[in-house]
């Protein structure tokens, strides 16, 4: 994925002027199941994704070492799509 002139990956943005509904995202569905995200401050992030209109799924839970920790929480977006926040 690239555009002309660009090394790397980028994002596009497209806003419609009908949105159609839809069944709200699982991830045993065709499509993507979840989308992974490495954040700085998981408490922060999470709060901001519920600010926008999001909401968790479950608790941030621990899944490393004492010596490296590694918090992990799954969420939906404003959109209803999983996210997983991670933070190392």
């Amino acid at each position: 994925m690239s555009l002309p002139g660009v090394d790397g990956p980028f994002l596009e943005i497209f806003q419609y002027k009908t949105i159609e509904d839809c069944p709200t995202p699982s991830v045993n569905r065709p499509g993507y199941g979840h989308l992974c995200f490495e954040v700085e401050n998981i408490h922060v992030t999470l709060d901001a994704v519920i600010e926008a209109g999001g909401m968790p799924l479950g608790q941030i839970t621990d899944l490393g070492t004492e010596q490296a920790p590694v918090l992990c929480v799954y969420a939906r977006d404003p959109e209803g799509n999983i996210i997983e926040l991670e933070q190392r």
